[in-house]
């Protein structure tokens, strides 16, 4: 099968890459980075915003995987406005749909983001949960949705759309990363609230497993899918953070700050540019978040192989193994914090 992968040098990208590869799939792979030095496949470093690029890519494909995206907590995003965040994603998948319907794909899979439920109402989240998003992330995310249901009506081509919780594996970015580094170095971990509520993850390689299984099934899948470890396997969040220090035998304290103070500092500090995390992240910092992935259990024969403290364990093992590249820049308000912090000796 020839496919295309777009953000295939993403944390996600690299693990599907790996899983189409070992399928022997054509592969055509798609992003702004360049292409690591063992790729073997036909690469098109260009931006997803450049549809003539994108049309020479998807040429003669089938499927196209679609998983770039423009995010804040990526470090090449960083400086990035949410409306520039928004325009760039919901713009994108306007393109893939547009260059796959012109081109004569059959397939193409979307890696949306549970970020669209918002702060949850219900244990588990249904793909039925009302949607209200926290971010510009989240709304870009969810108005990409709709532009996919709506090209699916006029259109002859299948899309399948997952909402996967925050995802783990090799070479990760983002707030976890912070996490890694106080572990590594024992420092102080600050913990978001009280620790005692319950955030589903999902491994990388999982959702690659999800992706390679919609864009092969031969029966009716819904549009609309959840992604994440099994339900009832997540531990609290304090669980999992004690778990990651047991696991790296450091003797990192855990600094518990509480829910209404991080939301009233992290406001401030989002106002004025200097909040080492986005809303979506201070918000839902007490909150439970667990999805119910039953839909993709049924429609796909889906089955998550790894839970919360074996994917973060695995991800904080490749983190060491990649050395000095992975180290994240000091954050300035996380410099304060770690200087009045003491460290535990």
């Amino acid at each position: 099968m020839k496919s295309l992968v777009t953000g295939s040098s993403g944390l996600l990208g690299k693990c599907l890459v790996e899983r189409l590869s070992a399928r022997g799939d054509a592969l055509q792979l798609f992003d702004l980075a360049p292409p690591p030095p063992e790729c073997t496949h036909a690469f098109h470093q260009a931006d997803v915003s450049d549809e003539e690029a994108l049309a020479k890519a998807a040429r003669g494909c089938e499927v196209v995987y679609h998983l770039a995206a423009a995010q804040r907590m990526k470090p090449q995003f960083s400086s990035w406005t949410e409306e520039e965040i928004f325009d760039r994603n919901l713009d994108a998948v306007r393109k893939v749909l547009a260059v796959g319907i012109r081109e004569g794909v059959r397939k193409i899979v979307f890696v949306s983001s549970s970020g669209v439920y918002g702060k949850p109402v219900q244990d588990r989240c249904r793909e039925d949960h009302p949607t209200r998003p926290l971010g510009e992330y989240g709304r870009s995310k969810l108005l990409a949705e709709e532009v996919c249901l709506e090209a699916m009506a006029k259109h002859d081509i299948e899309v399948t759309m997952f909402r996967p919780m925050s995802l783990f594996g090799p070479g990760m970015t983002g707030i976890f990363v912070m996490l890694y580094e106080w572990v590594r170095t024992g420092a102080p971990v600050f913990m978001l609230g009280n620790g005692r509520n319950r955030v589903q993850a999902v491994s990388a390689w999982d959702v690659a497993d999800a992706c390679v299984l919609a864009a092969t099934a031969e029966n009716d899948v819904r549009p609309i899918l959840n992604l994440g470890a099994d339900p009832d396997t997540t531990p609290t969040v304090e669980g999992m953070v004690r778990a990651l220090i047991a696991h790296a035998g450091t003797r990192s304290p855990v600094v518990k700050i509480p829910a209404s103070l991080l939301r009233n500092a992290a406001r401030v500090l989002h106002v004025v540019g200097l909040s080492p995390i986005v809303p979506e992240h201070y918000i839902l910092a007490d909150t439970n978040f667990v999805l119910d992935i039953s839909a993709a259990r049924e429609d796909l024969g889906w089955r998550p192989r790894y839970d919360n403290i074996e994917m973060m364990c695995a991800a904080y093992e490749s983190y060491l193994a990649e050395g000095e590249s992975a180290r994240p820049a000091p954050h300035p308000v996380l410099r304060l914090l770690d200087a009045v912090v003491p460290h535990r000796t």
